[in-house]
């Protein structure tokens, strides 16, 4: 029972995330950043800010439930949101984020059907208006509120401890940056836009296959993720501009699916609040940031350019492993 709420708390937590901070509130805005530029720069404050006890909030859990009813408050004014109300969701998203990447820590099955449940509602609901949402946005936070007090129930499971070097940090960022990029150039395309199109069941197939598929090869492929993924955004991006909006809707949402939980299952090892919360100013605010700024600006071409930079720098490491193991064996 308290496995299904916590994995109906993270579900939760993901679809707000994707249908009004990512979506609804740029969308409701007009994709203007000085309307909704202190969201941001809140969320970078609450990342950062998070490992910090607050005389009451001195746990984790009492700090997700302040937060995440700091975040049921705030969505009570969309979708007019003034930009105090924005900063004060921000920091509440800054903050909840990295304690709940925390108690995702090895619960590989509940990220799986977490993630899948949330890119499937999201698929469906995202032709809904963005500026009718504010029903959805209360709801959803409720449903997080009331299951954020039965965390503490959940078992913390056994985890192996891994290293994270600074090329996997870089490379977390560089995919979000890449997603980021893309979805807001397709968002705002008049000729591909797939998920206005009729391919939205495709998508969301396409999805749970990526989640599926990187779920059961989480640690069979682990030496290759990175180089998959680099295969499939680069695959993504030509797809875009050949105009084949068919097989971007399977292509694109398959590595969408398959990064993020690649990025959950490394940051779930690792218990630090501080490190998570530098981790999500990078890969999240920072990166996502850039690549929805590059997208409003036309510049798709610079996914282009870190794509190629991922690519070279994957079959290096491809070659260099290669020929070591052939070293070794001969010795």
């Amino acid at each position: 029972m308290f496995s299904a709420l916590f994995t109906l708390f993270v579900a939760s937590e993901f679809c707000y995330y994707l249908l009004i901070a990512q979506t609804g509130i740029v969308e409701v805005s007009h994709s203007d950043i000085q309307a909704f530029f202190t969201l941001p720069l809140g969320g970078v404050l609450g990342s950062l800010l998070v490992y910090r006890s607050f005389g009451w909030l001195n746990t984790d859990q009492r700090k997700i439930i302040f937060f995440i009813g700091l975040q049921a408050l705030c969505s009570l004014f969309y979708p007019s949101l003034n930009l105090v109300v924005l900063g004060l969701l921000g920091i509440s998203l800054g903050m909840s984020a990295p304690l709940l990447i925390k108690l995702t820590r090895g619960r590989y099955s509940e990220i799986a059907i977490a993630l899948g449940f949330t890119y499937a509602l999201a698929t469906a609901l995202f032709t809904y208006e963005p500026i009718l949402r504010g029903n959805l946005a209360i709801a959803l936070s409720l449903i997080a509120l009331v299951c954020s007090f039965f965390l503490h129930h959940v078992p913390e499971p056994f985890i192996e401890q891994r290293s994270l070097t600074l090329y996997a940090v870089v490379s977390m960022a560089v995919w979000a940056y890449l997603d980021a990029n893309l979805f807001e150039t397709l968002s705002r395309s008049v000729d591909i836009s797939i998920w206005r199109e009729p391919t939205w069941h495709i998508i969301l197939v396409f999805h749970l296959v990526g989640m599926g598929v990187a779920y059961l090869f989480r640690d069979a492929l682990r030496e290759y993720h990175s180089f998959i993924i680099a295969l499939l955004f680069a695959m993504s991006y030509m797809l875009y501009a050949a105009r084949e909006a068919i097989l971007l809707s399977m292509v694109y949402p398959f590595v969408i699916s398959y990064y993020n939980f690649v990025i959950m299952k490394r940051l779930s090892n690792f218990g630090n609040l501080r490190f998570l919360g530098i981790i999500m100013v990078f890969t999240g605010w920072i990166a996502g940031g850039g690549g929805l700024m590059s997208a409003l600006f036309g510049y798709t071409y610079i996914g282009v350019i870190f794509i190629c930079m991922l690519l070279c720098v994957e079959i290096y490491h491809y070659v260099y492993q290669t020929s070591q193991k052939r070293i070794n064996n001969v010795q």
